[in-house]
């Protein structure tokens, strides 16, 4: 089991799914509308919504993976 520490470290990316495309040929865009972090006692995460956008439909929460820098 990870530690207390590595939990409360942990964050998340809060997506919403836009699915486009013909039915045959379904994809799936991506919107970051927040980020979610492991609560103090690591049973729970706490989401901040970015203020002023609309949100609807399902929320995906993602482990966070920083972009690779060139």
């Amino acid at each position: 089991m990870a530690s207390k520490e590595a939990a409360q470290k942990t964050r998340y990316d809060a997506l919403i799914a836009h699915e486009y495309g013909p039915e045959d040929d379904r994809k799936t865009h991506w919107t970051r509308v927040g980020a979610g972090f492991t609560n103090g006692d690591g049973k729970g995460i706490n989401i901040e919504l970015t203020p002023g956008i609309a949100v609807s439909g399902r929320l995906v929460l993602r482990v966070h993976e920083p972009k690779a820098q060139d």
